[in-house]
């Protein structure tokens, strides 16, 4: 089983939210808008006995209860017959409740199950009740066939296989809290089939690694090495020679110091008490344990072994990952050969769910680049031997763990003020190849299913850049067609004494005017503003009928070769460069040549790819009395978005 789905309800900065999941879920978003909110949710659902407090509660308001509901798919043939109840639509649905105060029984897991309505009376029953409420539906035709009453617990065991056996007569409720959890006894509990792992921001790798009560290391040392030593036949013979040689050494019979000590003690208790002895003895019940060895942990990095405290932070995170991946491993196969799981394979590897808080962090940009592929092809392939199938969530801040290519897989946080009197809340938007497709398709005026997703995803690899990656970290997003273009943008606003970076805007060249059209849905699909200006190449006749497509995204009407600047888009009859120099003059080509000579660059189409350049064509322009109205008024649309 996998998640689909975390609902969230009164938690931190969540009031009410869901987190669609695929195998591999990239959460992005400004600092505080509840990326690790969701993350801790998990792993508050995973633990039994969470620990929260009054501010875990939303808004402070404790009368509400924390609900945290995650629903499963993807489940095997045994998970589907052991939940078999509480499955519906080849998908299990459980809800984990946090009451105030935090005390024994404030933490419940719910299913939701099928149930006949008429067993109410009986389940609210209590006492001798009982009897009379089972006697009742016993005296019912449609009943009859049920067992006589002997005890609460068998005719409840008696009612739920009638409701398994009639489902049609059943309508689907949440149950009392009986669920089974974590740390259940019995084949029923969660935890046999799906563990979630948290990799918080901050975690001392030093601390895992070092032999100690409760460290990771020490943990996985007792799980897989210790444990197997404590079985092997010489150990137990040496326990057993060491403990019988202890025994012969201090036997009391060659200790007269003893027997001394004995007849001493006799004599002065006889003087208050004198029918009574002492008798002294060795303990009998006391043996030597031989203690077991313990791990030196060393990182090995580029052939120098050294503590894991004095290794680069970046393999220090590394190592955390893969220690967390194996001692859930670990632990799920030594809970397969203490518990009681007659009917699963004891060699079932668990599902794991990796919760990660930005995985960039400490890693050099090649080992990001190469992290981020390992994470998605793992969440593809699983890890022979550890895990059958791995879920990754995790969230980022790096352009280069996202790619556009699989937008899909992006959930876009925001903080929302949707009740004057209460705190903002998160939001969370995403979109599927499905849904792009189908709005490329009527943007084309083309038949229902003529795209589909599996034909859109290889025509995104023509934008895949980290620019374009880093529209989905942004407030709001420019579109242009070429590098020249940003450098212009970008420049302009600078000399007009805006910092677009600074105010959330993100300039993204998109290679083509063609590519723009799946930019601009992708980008508005996720909620994030976009702002798109282009050239309408005139007088090229196959330029017509794309400038005739973006027109229709923007809802105007069709023009061949449009010139405009509009609330959300802009365009350039010819293109922005000729704009530019009808505009500026001669000012433009004399101010970028002396802008090289200042700064050794040999030509000028080097230079009109730098929005330093163009700051200086503005800034002398400027002091010459001349401007570039159109583009001043395009940059002026875009600051007017943002403020």
């Amino acid at each position: 089983m996998i998640v689909k789905a975390v609902r969230v309800q009164n938690f931190r900065c969540v009031k009410d939210e869901t987190l669609f999941c695929k195998n591999l879920t990239v959460l992005v978003g400004a600092n505080g808008s509840g990326k690790s909110t969701f993350l801790h949710a998990l792993r508050m659902f995973y633990e039994p006995n969470a620990e929260y407090t009054e501010e875990d509660f939303y808004a402070r308001d404790t009368s509400k209860s924390i609900l945290i509901t995650v629903t499963f798919t993807n489940l095997t043939e045994d998970e589907k017959r052991i939940f078999k109840s509480y499955v519906e639509n080849e998908e299990l649905t459980v809800e984990k409740e946090f009451t105030w105060p935090p005390t024994r029984g404030s933490q419940k897991y719910y299913g939701t199950s099928l149930v006949n309505p008429d067993f109410q009376a009986f389940r609210m029953a209590k006492g001798e009740n009982l009897r009379k409420e089972y006697s009742k539906l016993r005296s019912m035709s449609k009943y009859s066939s049920l067992p006589p009453y002997t005890n609460k617990e068998e005719a409840e065991k008696a009612l739920k296989n009638w409701e398994q056996q009639h489902p049609g007569e059943c309508t689907r409720q949440r149950d009392g809290g009986q669920f089974f959890g974590f740390k259940e006894v019995g084949e029923a509990r969660l935890e046999r089939f799906t563990r979630f792992i948290l990799v918080p921001a901050v975690r001392d790798a030093s601390q895992d690694a070092y032999e100690k009560r409760g460290s990771v290391i020490t943990e996985i040392m007792d799980l897989v090495v210790r444990k197997t030593l404590a079985q092997r036949k010489e150990l137990i013979e040496f326990q057993e020679e060491v403990n019988k040689r202890h025994r012969e050494i201090f036997d009391p019979s060659k200790i007269p110091e003893l027997q001394g000590l004995e007849k001493t003690l006799t004599e002065l208790l006889k003087l208050y008490a004198p029918d009574t002895s002492v008798k002294l003895n060795w303990r009998k019940d006391i043996e030597i344990d031989i203690p077991m060895p313990e791990a030196n942990v060393n990182l090995v990095e580029d052939d120098y072994p050294s503590s894991v405290s004095h290794a680069g932070h970046g393999t220090q995170r590394s190592f955390i990952l893969a220690m967390l991946q194996y001692l859930a491993f670990a632990e799920k196969s030594a809970g397969q050969e203490t518990g009681s799981t007659p009917e699963t394979t004891p060699t079932e590897l668990p599902n794991l769910i990796l919760g990660i808080e930005e995985p960039e962090l400490y890693q050099h940009p090649d080992r990001q680049r190469y992290l981020a592929r390992a994470l998605s092809r793992l969440a593809q392939q699983g890890i022979p031997g550890v895990a059958k199938q791995i879920q990754f969530i995790y969230s980022t801040h790096s352009p280069l763990f996202v790619s556009l290519e699989h937008f899909d897989e992006i959930r876009v946080f925001r903080k929302v003020k949707e009740n004057e009197s209460l705190p903002k809340q998160t939001k969370i938007y995403y979109t599927t190849l499905d849904k792009v497709a189908e709005m490329l398709e009527k943007i084309d005026n083309k038949p229902r299913g003529s795209y589909s997703g599996e034909t859109l995803r290889p025509r995104l690899r023509a934008l895949m850049s980290p620019w374009v990656n880093e529209g989905f970290f942004a407030k709001f997003v420019v579109l242009v067609e070429g590098i020249k273009d940003r450098a212009a943008i970008l420049g302009a606003a600078q000399a007009m004494g805006y910092d677009l970076e600074s105010k959330g805007v993100t300039v993204i060249p998109c290679k083509s005017k063609t590519c723009l059209d799946r930019a601009i849905v992708i980008f508005s699909s996720l909620n994030i503003p976009v702002y798109a200006i282009w050239d309408s190449d005139y007088p090229e006749k196959n330029e017509k009928e794309v400038n005739h497509r973006l027109l229709r995204i923007f809802g105007q009407p069709e023009e061949d070769w449009p010139e405009k600047v509009c609330e959300n888009f802009a365009c350039f009859k010819q293109n922005l460069m000729k704009t530019l120099n009808a505009e500026l003059g001669t000012t433009l080509n004399e101010t970028l040549q002396e802008y090289c000579q200042i700064h050794g660059i040999d030509k000028t189409e080097y230079a009109i790819e730098d929005p330093a350049a163009f700051k200086y064509v503005f800034e002398v322009a400027r002091k010459k009395n001349k401007s570039s109205p159109t583009l001043e008024k395009v940059i002026e649309k875009i600051i007017g978005n943002v403020s």
